[in-house]
Parts: structure tokens; sequence; C-alpha cells
């Protein structure tokens, strides 16, 4: 006997399903049962084209994986570098991944759609409450701990420069 389905009661905000076919396409949208939800406007956004020039971080939507053995597929935004202008009329720009991606070849470009790129939100400008503060004092430190770690750290020094002389 199957339980219905009910909302998280910690969270308010509805649960939305979204799955996404072969050719990018939102496949369903479905909320959880039992829990409210706003209409959407299926108007496309009027956003102003944007673009890339040559060494701007940006955002890239890259496929990476299947799900189980459905058409559905993972789709993440991954973090890449611009190495051509969108001048072209082609509608495609040229990018190198950050990270290990693609898996064969890290360091190739990728030939990707504008539309499949977007530049990074921004990020808020360093204040002094949201920098991280220093840690001059060894307190809550271990330190006989600390101390072992530099004499384990001076001893491999030394092995290396060992076997870097002979």
């Amino acid at each position: 006997m199957a339980l219905p389905r009910r909302s998280s009661p910690r969270s308010s905000r509805p649960i939305i399903h979204r799955a996404v076919d072969a050719k990018g396409r939102v496949v369903s949208k479905k909320p959880s049962a039992g829990s409210p939800v706003k209409k959407m406007s299926s108007a496309p956004s009027t956003a102003t084209p944007v673009s890339f020039k040559k060494g701007d971080e940006v955002r890239v939507r890259t496929p990476v994986g299947r799900l189980g053995t459905t058409a559905l597929r993972l789709v993440m935004w991954l973090g890449a570098v611009v190495v051509s202008d969108s001048d072209a009329d082609d509608g495609h720009l040229e990018v190198i991944y950050n990270g290990n991606f693609p898996r064969d070849d890290p360091f190739r470009t990728v030939r990707v759609a504008v539309k499949d790129v977007k530049l990074p939100a921004p990020r808020p400008a360093p204040t002094p409450a949201n920098m991280a503060a220093p840690r001059p004092t060894t307190a809550g430190k271990n330190l006989p701990r600390l101390k072992m770690f530099v004499l384990e750290k001076e001893q491999l020094r030394a092995k290396s420069e060992a076997l870097f002389a002979s």
C-alpha cells in the first residue's frame, strides 16, 4: 500500500521536479503534492544579449552525464574562460573549461553555443564584516602535534635533498 506524498514540514517552499530530455528541453515540471505553486510566466525573458570578449570568465551549461537508463541527462553550469570573441555570426564561442573537463584533454578549446553561456553572478566586494580574520596565535591548537608536524616536514625535506644530491 503506497503512502500519499506529503510536502516537507521543514519548508514552506514547493519542491519542483524537473527533467531534461536529450535536446535540453524541460519535459516535466510537476510540483510535489500538497504544496502551493505560483503560476510562472511562460513568456520568454527580454534579456539583452551579452557580447563575450576574449578572456572573460563565464559559466557554460554543460551536459555531464546521463541519469540512469532513461533519456534524461545531467546538466551543470561549469566555469570556463572565453578564448574567442563572439563577433562571429554562427552563435558559438570557443572556451576552455576550468578544472578537469573534458576528461580526455582538459586544456582543449571547446565550441559552445552562446545561448548556453552566461556571465557569473557578481561577487560582493570584500568588507570587514565578510573578510576572514587572521589567526596569528596557536590558541585552540594542539601544540605538541604542531611541533611534530614541523619536525616531520624538516625530515622529509632533508631526505629529498639527500636524494637529489646523490
